[in-house]
């Protein structure tokens, strides 16, 4: 079966995140702070798909889709690290709290990438798969999210 993939074609916000542990002994880093992402700015790349996408999440009455970090887990400055984290996903006006898999890479300097994934269900926020030519063409329940945030590091201080 063929795929398809929808890409944010634009996100300009510049945002702060926090990562910190309550103490020493903590196995994971919390968080604070979060992305707001416009669903009018994905695009599948071709114009009826991003136009059903776009309709199923309720753009034009909730156009933003919010993401809050809640946990990380711990990983160093330097080197490449597999990890778990928590987020909370506010989508179509459905709030869900979710684990995502991230993969950490840093470069020694002030640079971290953190690649994840994350499978989700359009019914996890209330929605239905999208449909064409009266359920001909149909879109699986499943979504596979892929994403890539690249921070900088501007403070690091010791607790």
């Amino acid at each position: 079966m063929a795929g398809f993939q929808c890409d944010i074609v634009e996100y300009l916000n510049i945002d702060t995140l926090s990562f910190y542990k309550e103490d020493e002994h903590q196995l994971s880093l919390n968080a604070k702070g979060g992305l707001t992402i416009n669903i009018n700015k994905i695009d599948c790349h071709q114009k009826y798909i991003t136009s059903d996408l776009r309709k199923t999440l309720k753009a034009d009455k909730i156009p933003q889709m919010k993401i809050e970090l809640v946990s990380i887990g711990n990983f160093s400055i330097v080197g490449v690290k597999d990890i778990k984290g928590m987020v909370v996903i506010n989508l179509a006006g459905v709030t869900r709290k979710m684990e995502v898999n991230y993969t950490v890479q840093t470069d020694g300097k002030n640079n971290i990438q953190l690649l994840g994934s994350r499978e989700v269900l359009f019914s996890d926020f209330g929605l239905k798969a999208p449909s064409k030519l009266a359920g001909l063409i149909k879109v699986e329940d499943q979504l596979k999210i892929r994403f890539r945030l690249v921070l900088r590091l501007i403070q690091h201080t010791k607790l």
